[in-house]
């Protein structure tokens, strides 16, 4: 298996990852991009790469195979805490996460990813959860999906486009070249050189895989479990995970307390002196690889007294 996923910021991640670790987690470790260098600079680190696509971890298996210190999870990464605890595994110097989508989505027709391929609307990134892109729109209302265009994708005509979709789901269209066609026919605006139905399959892809969910839940998940030496690093590639990310690591600066939760009643009692920094790819790298310009890299570091 090709699973092509080009590590974006892989210098800025390995300069930044400077604390000698024990235990490396990577949240969505996907290609393994990533991985493999930070195995190379800590040979004997334990590592645990979790994704949730099922052909990643075919991928890492095979990849990592000769890797006694490398553990492989097939699961959603806000299971982090869970995962850790089967492990045996206390604590964590390094948590990492790349929250790209990978090539190799993109380009297998059958996922669903492509506006380009003809495949169905499934979209999943675990392909063993129920819900695919078509039932979504299925089962919700004009204005529901109306809101999520408009929040994660910025659409400036979320009502016409959110009326697009269900009209494409009550005729019986099924695949993702009837409904990308359907957008762009439906649209009076786009921006020049841009696909007009990629910032609609983004927020779609987004909405059913529940990310900004996910992503909260693991960021509230694993803070607990740095060490006194940790480090967490997430890149971002959309203005509203990245926002997530810098609220969260702010709030971690500035001492906030936060519940890991929903309920907000198991306070987390746990803290410290961090620093943080945000990292952009240079001239380039985006040169190299156009995918990066969007990139942003986060990192928070303990400073002192965290236990």
């Amino acid at each position: 298996m090709d699973f092509i996923h080009v590590p974006v910021l892989l210098d800025e991640v390995l300069s930044s990852f400077d604390n000698n670790p024990e235990v490396f987690v990577d949240l969505t470790s996907g290609g393994g991009g990533h991985d493999a260098e930070i195995l190379k600079k800590y040979p004997d680190v334990r590592a645990v790469l979790i994704d949730r696509d099922l052909d990643a971890v075919a991928h890492l298996k095979e990849k990592f195979t000769s890797f006694p210190n490398v553990t492989v999870v097939h699961s959603a990464f806000s299971d982090v805490d869970k995962i850790l605890f089967l492990l045996k595994i206390p604590r964590v110097d390094i948590v990492f996460a790349d929250l790209g989508v990978s090539s190799f989505q993109f380009d297998t027709p059958h996922r669903g990813f492509s506006m380009q391929k003809s495949g169905p609307m499934d979209m999943r990134m675990d392909a063993t959860s129920q819900l695919t892109a078509l039932d979504f729109i299925k089962n919700s209302t004009e204005g529901g999906l109306r809101n999520i265009l408009s929040e994660y994708a910025q659409e400036r005509e979320a009502g016409t486009v959110a009326r697009t979709l269900k009209k494409c789901a009550d005729d019986g269209m099924t695949t993702t070249l009837e409904f990308a066609e359907a957008i762009r026919k439906a649209k009076k605006y786009a921006k020049k050189g841009i696909d007009p139905s990629t910032q609609v399959f983004m927020a779609l892809r987004m909405a059913v895989n529940d990310e900004l969910g996910e992503l909260e839940r693991a960021l509230k998940k694993s803070f607990p479990l740095l060490s006194e030496k940790g480090i967490m690093g997430i890149i971002t590639f959309h203005s509203t995970e990245d926002r997530i990310v810098k609220n969260f690591f702010r709030d971690r600066k500035n001492n906030v307390p936060y519940y890991e939760d929903e309920r907000e009643n198991v306070p987390v009692d746990k803290k410290g002196k961090f620093e943080t920094e945000m990292i952009l790819p240079d001239a380039g790298e985006c040169g190299r690889n156009p995918r990066a310009r969007s990139a942003k890299l986060r990192i928070l570091k303990t400073t002192a007294g965290y236990k």
